[in-house]
């Protein structure tokens, strides 16, 4: 409800349009048995102290970098990119998205996601990609998480998803969008097995450009093809990456 203060107040302005928006958490939670990209180990959790002793409780995490949702700052493979200390608070703070729902394509690992997937997914979704705006990609990968429809060991998560085609990487970066966000682990990387079949994103247009990658969502079903991006990285010193907590807020 807008009160008579924020029609002046653009910051309670802000706060009121805000409220009026539906929040969706579209990260996992972060534990032990969390499925990762196979070059990385699951966090681990493990108490400091606890309430019987010192009448409060304290854990210790040890984590990766890229763990559960992350985004993969530039110099993850540009030596020359931004590292995560150095991205900037505007590139995933309060961005339009456009959700490319794939899901019903019904992907394997390996396939490569064409142009004409990302185009077809627009016509249904009724947007156009614009500059700024961060793409994320829906392909539905969260059922073979634990607890999804078509749970899977851990370790085959990790090593087996879609991917994109150079086509589809170059038509991303030529848009300029900010972020390219996903739902497998590895985004744009085709696998099988942990072979590598595909990976002109990371290597070519995304980070090298100066594009954010943001992997590992989960529930991006249901969700409207259109919102408002909310995301911030960890400053780690010299980061490749960071660990994240998206919501997608919508009408």
């Amino acid at each position: 409800m807008t009160t008579n203060a924020s029609k002046t107040n653009p910051i309670a302005m802000l706060a009121d349009a805000l409220g009026e928006l539906t929040a969706h958490d579209v990260s996992p939670v972060l534990s032990s048995d969390l499925p990762m990209w196979f070059m990385y180990e699951a966090p681990q959790i493990e108490p400091l102290f606890g309430h019987a002793e010192k009448g409060a409780a304290a854990n210790r995490l040890t984590i990766a970098e890229h763990t559960g949702t992350h985004v993969d700052a530039p110099f993850h493979f540009d030596p020359d990119g931004l590292t995560a200390d150095r991205i900037p608070v505007e590139s995933m703070l309060l961005r339009p998205f456009k959700k490319f729902d794939l899901s019903a394509d019904e992907h394997q690992p390996g396939d490569i996601v064409g142009l004409e997937h990302l185009r077809a997914a627009e016509a249904r979704g009724g947007f156009d990609l614009g500059e700024g705006d961060v793409a994320v990609l829906e392909l539905g990968w969260d059922r073979y998480l634990p607890g999804g429809a078509q749970e899977r060991a851990p370790e085959w998560w990790g090593r087996n998803q879609p991917g994109l085609s150079e086509d589809a990487c170059r038509y991303l970066a030529d848009t300029g969008v900010s972020t390219v966000a996903c739902d497998t682990a590895a985004c744009d990387i085709a696998v099988v097995d942990g072979e590598f079949l595909s990976a002109h994103g990371h290597t070519h247009y995304f980070l090298p450009r100066g594009i954010l990658i943001v992997e590992g969502l989960t529930g991006l079903g249901g969700i409207p093809a259109t919102g408002l991006f909310l995301a911030l990285p960890l400053k780690i010193a010299g980061g490749t990456g960071s660990p994240v907590r998206v919501v997608l807020l919508t009408e």
